[in-house]
C-alpha cells in the first residue's frame, strides 16, 4: 500500500490542508538542533515566531486530541465518539478513521520490523528499517493536522482532563512534603540496559539503549528508550552529553528528526536523546505525545518528573559504566525543567547516577507556579480547567518542595549552563533568572536572549554557543 493512497484530498478543506502542510513542514525543520547557519532558522530566531507557535499550538492540540482519540478507537465512529464524549457524529467521518486506522497500523508495523532487527536479532539492514520507522511514523502523526477544521467545529478540548480536587491531592502527597527528597529515590538495584546493533556512519555510530521503566503512582510500568550517536574512534574518557526534548517534541518519531546530532559526536561526544514518558514510541494509546504531562495537573506533572529522574539516573550510571568521561544532563523546555527537578531533589542518588554538569535552556526556579502563570498553559485551558476545581496559588505554592529549585546549587556552579529567553512566558523569564541567581551561575555560563520561548529554542540553531561552552565543560 503506497502512502499516497493513504490520504484525503478530495475530502480534505483547502484551508485545512494548506495549515497542516505548513505547521507539518515548519515543525519538521525547525526541530533539528543544532543545524547552524540556516536561513530559516534565521528568519524563525526572532520573538515574532512565539506568539504564531502558541497559536499553532492553539489549533494542533485539540487536533491532535481528536487524532489520539481516532488511533485509539481503530475504525470505529461509536468508539470514536465516546473518546471524545460527542454524539451524533455524521457517517463521512469514517473514512478519516479508515486513513488514521491505516497509517497506526504501518506505523506499528514498522516499528515492530525496527525493533525485531535493532535488539531481537533479526536479520536485514537496520539502517533501511530505521528510517521506514521514522517515515511510517511521521505519515502518522502528520495525519492529525486533518482533524484541525473537526476540531475547532466540535469544540475539541486540547487535553483530556482529569484533574483532582486540591485537599485531595495534597492529603496525599503530605507525607512527600515532609522529605521530597526520597521521592525521587533512585532502586538499589538499576534496570538492566539493552544496548542495540549499530548502525555505522562511517566516522561515527548510531545506536539505542532500551530497558524497562517502572510506573510511578497509577502511570504503568512501560519501556523507556534512548538514541544515541558516538564517535567510531575515541578516547576512553568519552564525553556524554544528554539532551532531553520538550514537550511534544518528537523528534524521534520524523524522518530528519535528531539527524544533525550526528555532527556533534562527530566533534567527540557521546550524544544521548532519551525519550520522555509519554513521548515517541513511549506514547500510550488514547494519548498524542506530551499529554500524559498536562492530563491530571499538577499531580501527572509529578509523576512525569519523577519517573523521568530515576531513568536519567539509570542511563547515567549505564554511560559511567562505559569509561571515566564527564557526563552532562539536560534539555530544553520540558527536558530542562525535568532535569532542574532532578538536580533539585537528587540527594539520595549515588554518585555513579549523578552528572557532572547541567545544560538548561529555557528553565525557570518556579516550576509550581506554571499552570497558573505559563502562556502555554493559557492556551490548553490549564489555568482555568484548575481553577475550576478548587485550585489557587496557595495550593500550587504548598507543592514547591517537590518541583521547585532548592536555594543552593546542587553541583558546582562552573558546570552549569543556562539559557534564558527575556520575552519567555512558557517558563517565564523572572524564574529563569531567580535560577540563575540562587544558583549562582556565572556569566560565561548564563546565556540571555532578547527572544520567547520558541525563538529562543530555534535561535540555538543560529547561535550554538551553549552548546559550545557545556563541549568547553565537558572537556575539561
Amino acid at each position: 500500500m503506497s502512502e499516497t493512497s493513504l490520504t484525503e484530498p478530495a475530502q480534505t478543506p483547502l484551508t485545512e490542508k494548506i495549515t497542516g502542510e505548513v505547521l507539518g513542514t515548519g515543525l519538521r525543520r525547525t526541530v533539528q538542533f543544532p543545524r547552524t547557519g540556516s536561513l530559516l532558522h534565521s528568519i524563525l530566531a526572532r520573538p515574532w515566531i512565539d506568539p504564531v507557535c502558541l497559536w499553532a499550538f492553539k489549533r494542533v492540540l485539540p487536533a491532535s486530541r481528536a487524532w489520539a482519540a481516532a488511533g485509539a478507537s481503530s475504525t470505529s465512529l461509536e468508539g470514536f465518539a465516546r473518546q471524545l464524549g460527542l454524539f451524533g457524529l455524521p457517517p463521512r467521518l469514517r473514512s478519516k478513521l479508515n486513513v488514521t486506522h491505516r497509517l497506526r497500523l504501518l506505523s506499528k508495523a514498522a516499528q515492530t520490523r525496527w525493533s525485531e532487527m535493532a535488539f531481537e536479532g533479526a536479520e536485514g539492514d537496520l539502517a533501511a528499517a530505521e528510517k521506514e520507522r521514522r517515515q511510517t511514523a511521521q505519515s502518522y502523526m502528520a495525519n492529525r493536522f486533518r482533524y484541525l477544521s473537526f476540531a475547532k467545529k466540535y469544540h475539541v478540548s486540547a487535553v483530556r482532563y482529569r484533574t483532582p480536587k486540591p485537599d485531595f491531592a495534597i492529603e496525599a502527597l503530605s507525607q512527600v512534603l515532609t522529605d521530597p527528597d526520597a521521592l525521587f529515590q533512585v532502586p538499589e538495584t538499576l534496570p538492566a540496559i539493552e544496548r542495540s546493533k549499530t548502525i555505522d556512519h562511517g566516522d561515527a555510530i548510531e545506536y539505542w539503549l532500551r530497558f524497562e521503566s517502572d510506573g510511578v503512582g497509577d502511570d504503568p510500568a512501560d519501556t523507556c528508550y534512548a538514541h544515541v550517536y558516538e564517535p567510531k574512534q575515541h578516547p576512553k574518557s568519552l564525553p556524554t552529553f544528554f539532551f532531553a526534548h520538550g514537550l511534544a517534541m518528537e523528534t524521534e518519531m520524523m524522518v530528519d528528526g535528531p539527524r544533525s546530532f550526528l555532527n556533534m559526536a562527530r566533534v567527540g561526544m557521546r550524544i544521548v536523546l532519551p525519550d520522555g514518558p509519554g513521548h515517541n514510541r513511549r506514547c500510550k494509546a488514547g494519548y498524542y505525545g506530551g499529554e500524559s504531562f498536562l492530563t491530571e495537573p499538577p499531580i501527572s506533572g509529578i509523576q512525569h518528573f519523577v519517573r523521568a529522574a530515576r531513568e536519567y539516573a539509570a542511563m547515567i550510571a549505564w554511560c559511567r559504566a562505559q569509561g571515566p568521561g564527564r557526563i552532562s544532563l539536560g534539555g530544553i523546555s520540558l527536558g530542562a525543567l525535568t532535569t532542574q527537578v532532578a538536580a533539585s531533589r537528587w540527594r539520595y542518588w549515588s554518585a555513579e547516577c549523578k552528572p557532572d554538569a547541567l545544560f538548561l535552556m529555557t528553565a525557570t526556579a518556579r516550576v509550581s507556579a506554571l499552570p497558573l502563570e505559563s502562556s502555554l498553559g493559557h492556551m490548553a485551558d490549564i489555568d482555568n480547567e484548575v481553577r475550576r476545581h478548587g485550585w489557587r496559588a496557595e495550593h500550587f505554592e504548598a507543592l514547591e518542595p517537590i518541583t521547585d529549585a532548592t536555594t543552593e546549587p546542587p553541583i558546582d556552579p562552573a558546570s552549569i549552563v543556562l539559557m534564558v529567553g527575556k520575552r519567555d512566558d512558557v517558563t517565564p523569564a523572572a524564574g529563569g533568572h531567580q535560577l540563575a541567581g540562587q544558583w549562582r551561575i556565572p556569566k560565561d555560563n548564563l546565556f540571555v536572549r532578547d527572544r520567547g520561548h520558541f525563538s529562543a529554542a530555534i535561535g540555538l540553531g543560529v547561535d550554538p554557543s551553549p552548546y559550545a561552552r557545556m563541549f568547553d565543560i565537558l572537556s575539561r
